[in-house]
């Protein structure tokens, strides 16, 4: 059942605004800064915003400063709305199965919480910034919202990678998902898919009558003028004389911390060279640390844990500290929001070969690529870039990053489809 329980008082919904309904379940990961960034930036531009969340959600920082700015602003900020799912969401079942129920679940919750809050807060068009809940589930069953527009936002879709170059296995079922997405694209009441993913946009390229209802989100990138590397890395007590690795995000196994460990340790690995770990660190990634070997790493300063959340205020600060930004997943073939602030940054990668990173890293000479999984070719590739001092990477970020946009040109992207381009000026209801 939804939960009415914790629904405060809601502000009038204004008729001469176009009126949003986000549903966004998950605060966790990317979800919730996302979120966040694109709520504070819809809402600057005049955009009337309701956003549905679980209540577990609303303990993450992310969802505390959009209650936070809504107790503050009242009329124009967001309003943020916990409710609970009619089913449970969480299932661990692998394959075609775990596929079917897992979609089926979060489609029914959309349907729901669609139905409970539309007649509330009227909205024009409906934004799921992750797409990937029920990407699948839409294509086969129509969109859970009724005649209202939608726009979604894909992050996952992987059937098409080998056929741009992306080297990636073959998904389980790709051309059912084919399929499936591209019946999707043909809801009439979709309005605007939205992809993250640079190869995807370029796959549909190719289908000239469907790419019209498609539109490439840069990921959006909210750095803010680096201060002095010097300056950075004092704050982290780094000195100037040491090169950084940065390791940002959820610092996990997946992410390839153990392999980079397991070569600090080398006597082979260059000396000069520390490791940062700015992010909430894992119980197996912890245990590495504590090891007889990685251990001494950590009391010398080699290795640098900050395990904690990172507010985004403090990223411009890591990234200005960082010589060099770690990209080398295990199993990772999606895009990566770190490649786009390293870009941004004007900091060379050390990047896996598989996968968009990989893909991106190559086609727009962001650093060095090399299999994660072999120690020779990572340390290799730490020697490249301290051998030419970044320079080659750096040629390829000059400028505007090519692998993500500033917060304002996403936010261009994001107001055009909910928009529809066409049939809504701002200021006059599109109903």
């Amino acid at each position: 059942m939804v939960n009415n329980a914790h629904t405060r008082k809601v502000t009038p919904v204004d008729p001469h605004r176009l009126r949003v309904l986000i549903l966004e379940p998950h605060a966790s990961g990317h979800h919730g800064p996302y979120l966040e960034l694109m709520a504070r930036g819809l809402a600057s531009r005049g955009l009337c915003l309701t956003i549905v969340t679980l209540p577990e959600s609303m303990k993450h920082p992310s969802m505390i400063a959009i209650a936070h700015s809504a107790e503050i602003r009242q009329q124009d900020a967001p309003q943020l709305i916990p409710a609970h799912s009619p089913l449970a969401l969480h299932n661990t079942k692998r394959g075609i199965g775990g596929l079917v129920a897992r979609e089926s679940a979060y489609w029914r919750m959309f349907r729901t919480w669609y139905r409970v809050y539309a007649h509330r807060f009227r909205p024009d068009v409906v934004f799921l910034p992750y797409l990937d809940y029920c990407l699948y589930a839409i294509g086969l069953l129509g969109s859970p919202f009724g005649d209202c527009a939608w726009v979604g936002l894909a992050m996952r879709p992987s059937f098409h990678y080998r056929r741009v170059g992306v080297i990636a296995p073959r998904p389980a079922l790709a051309s059912v998902k084919e399929a499936l997405f591209f019946r999707l694209l043909r809801n009439t009441h979709l309005r605007c898919l939205l992809t993250i993913d640079e190869a995807l946009s370029e796959y549909l390229a190719g289908w000239p009558a469907l790419k019209r209802k498609t539109a490439f989100f840069p990921e959006p990138v909210e750095l803010r003028d680096l201060p002095d590397p010097v300056d950075a890395k004092q704050r982290f007590g780094v000195p100037s004389d040491r090169r950084l690795i940065l390791v940002y995000g959820a610092i996990t196994s997946r992410k390839g911390v153990l392999e980079l460990l397991q070569a600090l340790a080398d006597p082979v690995f260059p000396s000069s060279v520390d490791v940062l770990l700015a992010g909430e660190i894992s119980p197996e990634v912890h245990e590495a640390l504590a090891s007889s070997v990685t251990a001494p790493l950590v009391a010398q300063g080699r290795v640098r844990p900050m395990d904690r959340f990172i507010e985004s205020e403090e990223e411009p600060t890591l990234f200005a500290a960082a010589d060099m930004v770690w990209l080398g997943y295990r199993g990772h073939y999606t895009p990566s929001g770190v490649l786009a602030q390293a870009a941004s940054a004007g900091r060379p990668v050390l990047a896996c070969e598989e996968g968009v990173i990989g893909w991106q890293a190559k086609r727009h000479n962001l650093g060095e690529v090399f299999d994660p999984a072999n120690p020779v070719a990572l340390i290799a590739a730490v020697r490249a870039l301290l051998r030419h001092n970044g320079a080659r990477a750096a040629e390829g970020v000059a400028g505007p990053s090519p692998v993500g946009g500033k917060m304002s040109h996403a936010l261009d992207v994001l107001d055009r489809a909910l928009a529809g381009y066409v049939g809504y000026e701002r200021g006059v209801s599109s109903r």
